[in-house]
């Protein structure tokens, strides 16, 4: 049966522990971000609260498709595109198999909104602007983190996120990957930053003229940060790179050597499906710059919207359930980690995350000086979200 493949798949991306170990991390500069209101910091004299909210341009977004799979990318566009008229609405149900929609009640049938605007005008003012790519996790799709990847488009980055129908959920539930040639991850990352490099040049594509390709990062989840780390240590083209929960070895099999590239890793401190400990291990073996942000009591979820997805209906899990579609343990535990007490909720953790990956990015990708300051000149305190973060910078 496809899910019991997909468990045995999943007992293999968690597998194996990398050793490697920093002579130099006494060096390093910890920085918290302060849980709730208590700090007495002035909240407009910290460029990491601005970052931590959406930025200044609206955000759009079109489909395209790479041989096959379903990629999505969210670009800087207009004023108003996102927060007015039409959104970009998530139906998570169509990615399973026909036969498994018919029998979820209408109901169930979930419409997530999305802060974009579809096919929205872009804005070029600013432009153009850097790339990162996005690599979703086991059992996921392109718009598993639409807060993350709306929120960079909203500080003007083009972020591309496509299929990996090799382990996304329409690829083991549905018919995403039916006629699809199978690639690796590293593969897959590839072609999608040529596919947006064909569109940047293409006319009549909202894309023209819009992509800075010469500074481009890629980042991801879970498997995607797997992925990420893999694609950023061969590909010349990547100048950067965040890892949300990130393991070592699994699905992809043995890591290869470290990207020579600044790099952020990011962890829940009570992640039920990648160890903790796991990622503090791959950290310690990555080149400096490098950076190590923890999201105190934080699950696996808290770097996805996978949360909030038709948390009314009991999210994919509870839809699952309704249809009496059998979930192994392992797979149900993948979809539910950091979504329930004792774990805090996600959208408390955002603003920290939101707002530390675009100070990351805006330093490498940038040459955002005050973006370095920001990530290594001490305590970070006021922002909005309610997590006890803490930042381990080694520049």
């Amino acid at each position: 049966m496809v899910l019991l493949a997909a468990a045995t798949i999943l007992v293999a991306l968690l597998a194996g522990c990398s050793s490697s170990n920093d002579d130099d991390s006494a060096k390093a500069t910890t920085t918290t971000v302060a849980k709730g209101s208590t700090t007495t910091a002035a909240p407009e004299a910290d460029p990491l609260v601005t970052w931590s909210e959406r930025g200044p341009h609206g955000v759009g977004n079109i489909q395209l498709d790479l041989g096959g799979r379903r990629t999505v990318v969210w670009y800087p566009a207009v004023e108003g595109a996102g927060t007015e008229g039409k959104l970009e609405m998530f139906d998570i149900a169509g990615l399973l198999s026909p036969e498994l929609q018919a029998q979820i009640p209408d109901a169930d049938r979930v419409q997530y909104k999305i802060a974009s605007g579809p096919d929205a005008e872009p804005d070029a003012t600013d432009g153009p602007y850097p790339v990162v790519l996005f690599s979703h996790g086991f059992a996921g799709f392109p718009e598993q983190s639409a807060d993350l990847t709306t929120h960079l488009a909203s500080w003007g980055y083009v972020v591309v996120a496509t299929d990996h129908v090799e382990r996304s959920l329409s690829g083991l539930l549905g018919t995403g990957s039916q006629g699809v040639a199978k690639q690796s991850d590293s593969e897959v990352l590839a072609a999608a930053l040529d596919l947006v490099t064909a569109e940047d040049a293409r006319d009549g594509s909202p894309l023209k003229g819009l992509l800075d390709l010469d500074h481009v990062a890629v980042t991801g989840h879970s498997a995607g940060a797997g992925a990420t780390y893999r694609f950023a240590s061969t590909d010349p083209r990547v100048d950067a790179a965040i890892m949300y929960s990130v393991g070592s070895g699994g699905q992809g099999g043995a890591l290869p050597a470290a990207p020579k590239v600044p790099a952020m890793v990011m962890l829940g401190t009570t992640d039920g499906i990648i160890p903790p400990e796991a990622s503090r291990t791959l950290f310690a073996g990555l080149s400096k710059p490098r950076y190590l942000v923890e999201i105190a009591d934080a699950g696996h979820l808290v770097f996805s919207d996978l949360c909030l997805i038709g948390a009314e209906s009991g999210g994919l899990i509870g839809i699952a359930e309704k249809i009496e579609l059998p979930i192994p343990e392992d797979l149900k535990k993948l979809g539910t980690d950091g979504c329930e007490a004792p774990h805090p909720s996600v959208t408390e953790a955002f603003p920290a995350i939101d707002g530390l990956s675009v100070a990351f990015l805006r330093q490498y990708l940038n040459d955002d000086q005050t973006a370095e300051k920001a990530l290594t000149s001490g305590p970070v305190t006021g922002l909005d979200g309610k997590a006890e973060v803490t930042l381990l910078s080694e520049p």
